[in-house]
């Protein structure tokens, strides 16, 4: 499972450093789900001024989602855009990632759980991409990110220090492994943060 930070999207030659991160992947099958940067701080600053509420702002975050991932699907020949899981298998075969459409997934999966996301501004798409990893049965998750974590940083510490929002401990409560990649470095590396237990919980009907 791999998050590509909307803070990444103004990198001018992001297509490059994402292709060559992803043909470096030597981890199967990649799924790639996109995150909000200005897009959604935007909306954060809608919510301020017209109080808007935290739940309905966060339904109109995760559709914002949608528009930040069809433009990597624009720039990224390599990931294709889609809307159910339905569709991963067919693009693995023909060597492209999936991108999922993050206001699909919570829609038609993770409201159907047992126990969904909050819809919240602490929630963003950093535990969005766990919760992803947890219900497809991901052995981690992978943030690319703006900013290099120094090792031994732990979820936590993340969490607290805004690295990656507040929920995210509670997110990640399933995901064996948990890897952080400063993707603006000219030589990117990984940055292991912690390793979970495998969690038994389940995210509802067709999510196997």
């Amino acid at each position: 499972m791999i998050k590509v930070g909307g803070s990444l999207l103004d990198l001018p030659d992001l297509p490059a450093r994402l292709t060559n991160f992803l043909s470096d992947f030597s981890r199967p099958r990649p799924l790639l789900v996109c995150g909000g940067g200005p897009t959604v701080d935007l909306i954060r600053n809608w919510d301020r001024l017209f109080k808007m509420g935290e739940e309905a702002s966060h339904w109109i975050a995760l559709q914002a989602l949608t528009t930040n991932a069809l433009f990597l699907e624009r720039i990224l020949p390599s990931v294709e855009y889609v809307q159910t899981p339905k569709a991963f298998q067919a693009l693995w075969k023909r060597r492209k990632a999936p991108l999922y459409d993050t206001y699909r997934f919570i829609r038609d999966v993770d409201e159907r759980s047992n126990d969904p996301l909050p819809r919240r501004w602490r929630v963003t798409s950093d535990s969005i991409a766990a919760r992803m990893a947890v219900c497809f049965g991901a052995s981690e998750v992978v943030l690319l990110k703006s900013v290099t974590f120094p090792e031994g940083t732990t979820i936590e510490a993340a969490a607290r220090n805004g690295i990656v929002d507040p929920h995210f401990p509670v997110a990640t409560q399933g995901v064996p492994r948990v890897v952080v990649v400063n993707l603006r470095e000219d030589e990117p590396r990984e940055t292991l943060l912690a390793a979970r237990e495998s969690s038994t919980g389940q995210c509802g009907p067709g999510t196997q």
